[in-house]
């Protein structure tokens, strides 16, 4: 049986920017994608540490060693610069999967990794 398991996630990151009439979702720097295990189109779950929002949404990969995690589109309304949010990405397996994290700090570097 398939079960879904969280696969990678970044915690605490913080928002840089917000446009709403844009097209997409959520930009994420390219080298804290793959530190997380996270690809360009993915799926994500988005927790918004700072108002309790949840939502789904799908992944743009952001210019590499920028630091920035941009809302677009609806998205940006479910957010604020300055804000922090945890970006998790799933997986169907038939057996338990160990995540990849990385913390975050209050400039998007990473000050963790498990």
């Amino acid at each position: 049986m398939l079960n879904i398991y969280l696969k990678s996630k970044i915690h605490m990151a913080k928002i840089t920017r917000k446009e709403v009439y844009y097209e997409g979702s959520i930009e994420v720097d390219e080298e804290l994608m793959e530190k997380a295990g996270i690809s360009e189109g993915e799926v994500v779950l988005v927790v918004n540490v700072n108002n309790a929002a949840r939502f789904v949404t799908y992944v743009i990969k952001g210019k590499r060693g920028s630091r920035e995690i941009n809302l677009y589109g609806a998205a940006a309304r479910l957010g604020e610069e300055g804000d922090r949010v945890i970006i998790m990405a799933f997986t169907f397996s038939d057996k338990p999967v160990k995540a990849k994290t990385i913390v975050l700090n209050e400039k998007n570097e990473i000050i963790q990794e498990k």
